[in-house]
């Protein structure tokens, strides 16, 4: 039997990398799976290459708006079904320092990575309780633990949503429904992909970035699905109010 067979789950975010790997874990796992993203044309290739895993809706929108936030919601749960699992994966990252930082920059980060998953949490919560039943992953980072030079918007909003998620899950505690955070570290998605070739500096990038990195090296997309999976499933029945590293030892020192 596979964890997660007949359960609805909802990431947003979910065109690329984590998103993306975590989409398709929880379809291995006999889950129906909506995804959004912001991008018509990603989120469509998305949605044709996991169809071939199982049951995929797509949803194009903006999590920081919050009458998109509310339409993920109700177009999950009218053709997949109740939301069991909601994963908060849509971000950004700007590394910027601030004196070079615009404000716009600043509120786009917070919109997006804080406040659109603050939005999503608050209009997927009710059906949840309701039925007394639901997990929360927030996918935050290692910079939402400790500070990263030239990240302050991107720190604070990923610190926000440590907080956000210790806050929430003991609002909901009460009601049967789960709240956690995985704070990955240096992941090998496309932004990060796309940061080493702005950089212009090739493999010397890779080098002085993992090299702080006790593993020296970055995660997989599929090894952080892997802990959103667990915190997710029955497996992690007694856990809420965590945040658990996924970082290759960075945030141990």
């Amino acid at each position: 039997m596979r964890r997660f067979e007949g359960r609805v789950v909802l990431v947003t975010g979910g065109s690329s990398g984590i998103g993306f790997a975590t989409a398709k874990a929880f379809l291995g796992e006999g889950a129906r799976v909506a995804i959004t993203g912001r991008d018509a044309k990603r989120l469509a290739r998305a949605r044709r290459d996991l169809s071939a895993e199982g049951k995929v809706l797509s949803v194009q929108g903006d999590v920081s708006k919050p009458a998109d936030a509310k339409r993920f919601v109700f177009r999950t749960t009218r053709d997949l079904g109740p939301i069991d699992v909601h994963v908060n994966n849509a971000g950004i990252y700007i590394n910027r320092p601030i004196v070079d930082l615009t404000v716009s920059e600043y509120d786009r980060v917070m919109d997006i990575n804080l406040k659109g998953a603050w939005l999503c949490t608050k209009y997927a919560l009710p059906g949840m309780i309701k039925r007394r039943h639901g997990v929360i992953i927030n996918v935050a980072s290692d910079s939402g633990l400790v500070g990263t030079a030239g990240s302050s918007a991107y720190c604070a909003s990923k610190g926000g949503m440590v907080l956000m998620t210790y806050a929430i899950a003991l609002e909901v505690a009460q009601h049967g429904i789960r709240v956690n955070a995985v704070c990955p570290g240096e992941v090998d998605t496309p932004m990060l992909r796309r940061e080493a070739e702005a950089s212009g500096r090739g493999d010397k990038y890779y080098e002085e970035l993992f090299d702080p990195i006790p593993l020296k090296r970055a995660a997989t997309p599929e090894e952080v699905a892997r802990v959103i999976l667990f915190l997710a499933s029955d497996e992690a029945s007694f856990m809420t109010g965590a945040a658990m590293s996924v970082d290759g030892g960075s945030t141990a020192r």
